[in-house]
């Protein structure tokens, strides 16, 4: 069992440095898309290839996708800060499997997923989930 707390430990760790990366990436390709998007709304009204397209549409394309692009990734990062706060509390189990499930959708999280997922089908991990099994040390407090 022991060892079951530290896998949701190192799990939540994890997860949690996974999320403040998520959301540090995210601000930064946002916040340059948005800029990218700008500089070229900005830039003389001419249009930029065969199609037709302006420099402000091409610009505010740009601008939108920097926006969809930064608001997922903060979201994606806070649910990934929540989830490994609750595999460090054992708090939570559908919504940490969902989250791992969500984290097999990307190419370095999908590792992270796996073995959230490995972990969370323990049949003691999902007792101490429910709170019915006692942790090791526990009953020494107690005594």
């Amino acid at each position: 069992m022991n060892k079951d707390l530290d896998h949701l430990k190192l799990l939540g760790i994890l997860h949690t440095i996974w999320g403040i990366l998520a959301i540090l990436f995210g601000l930064l390709f946002g916040i340059m898309y948005i800029g990218i998007g700008a500089a070229a709304a900005a830039s003389p009204n001419t249009t930029t290839d065969d199609s037709g397209m302006s420099s402000g549409t091409f610009g505010g394309i740009f601008i939108v996708l920097g926006i969809v692009f930064l608001i997922a990734a903060v979201i994606y990062g806070i649910l990934m800060l929540m989830a490994g706060g609750k595999l460090r509390k054992q708090r939570g189990y559908g919504f940490c499997f969902f989250v791992a499930i969500v984290d097999l959708l990307g190419f370095p999280s999908i590792i992270l997923g796996i073995f959230t997922l490995i972990v969370l089908n323990r049949p003691t991990v999902k007792e101490l989930f429910k709170g019915s099994a006692i942790p090791p040390g526990a009953a020494a407090q107690t005594a």
